[in-house]
């Protein structure tokens, strides 16, 4: 099993900021950086913004941030046995065929990692709050956790999601309307960065920030300051909060059960 997290609407965080923060996220599991990469357009590609990922040392991709000579870029510890990476972070951007956002990875279980990291999210949301939305999930493998991030190849963590309806939602490539900024959430998640517009949604009737402290059953409201809370979402409890999330239409990627055909009788 594998551990993700997904930042949205990066647009206002540095590159020399998001090295920072992704060198924050490895300390915080206490694991090394041994490798990095960073996309560049090529003058001869075929087509207009091909480009590809070119590989250097952490010091080396520090040396081209700080000197502004790239953007988008990965850090990553490698070793044998773990494809692609043992543990990774990305800053993207829109200029890569992808959108803003920052993606973070590990081969950690969650429950091992949990609390490490949603106290590295509330350091996160102090230091660098320019950004709306993001969350923290499990994967059964990395390249699952990697292609979700960004909402590619059709990759689900739950049965009752439609793989291909958050990447139609991004900006960039698809110019998606970009709702889970604030009109709606992407799924419900263990772990869930929200600001007060998501608080307002309203749910069966009332703000979903009544909805959640109105049950325990429905999580735990965190209030981490400059606009943003942490939502937590006991595992027991996620699938039918998604359901019932999904069916208020508050879910970017919700896909309702398809109904079991009843069972021919034979004559």
């Amino acid at each position: 099993m594998c551990t993700g997290i997904a930042i949205y609407d990066t647009e206002g965080i540095t590159p020399s900021e998001a090295l920072d923060i992704g060198l924050s996220f490895f300390e915080a599991i206490g694991v090394s950086v041994n490798g990095g990469s960073y996309y560049e357009l090529l003058d001869q590609g075929d087509h207009e913004g091909d480009h590809d990922l070119f590989e250097v040392s952490s010091d080396q991709l520090r040396e081209k941030v700080t000197k502004g000579e790239c953007d988008a870029f990965w850090i990553y510890y490698s070793r044998r046995g773990s494809v692609p990476w043992h543990t990774a972070f990305s800053r993207q951007t829109g200029e890569y065929g992808s959108f803003p956002h920052l993606t973070a990875l590990c081969e950690f279980p969650l429950e091992e990692v949990y609390l490490p990291l949603t106290l590295w999210l509330k350091n996160l949301a102090k230091r660098f709050p320019r950004f709306s939305y993001g969350f923290l999930y499990a994967a059964d493998k990395m390249t699952d956790a990697f292609y979700y991030a960004a909402g590619n190849n059709g990759v689900t963590l739950f049965p009752y999601e439609n793989g291909f309806a958050f990447n139609k939602e991004t900006p960039g490539l698809y110019e998606g309307k970009g709702r889970y900024s604030g009109e709606m959430l992407r799924m419900v998640y263990p772990c869930n960065l929200v600001n007060s517009r998501h608080l307002q949604i309203e749910i069966n009737g009332v703000k979903l920030k009544e909805w959640i402290t109105g049950s325990h059953e429905h999580g735990q409201l965190t209030d981490i300051g400059n606009d943003l809370w942490l939502w937590e979402v006991e595992m027991e409890h996620l699938e039918r909060i998604n359901q019932v999330c999904g069916e208020a239409g508050l879910l970017v990627a919700w896909k309702p059960p398809t109904p079991k055909k009843p069972l021919r009788r034979l004559p």
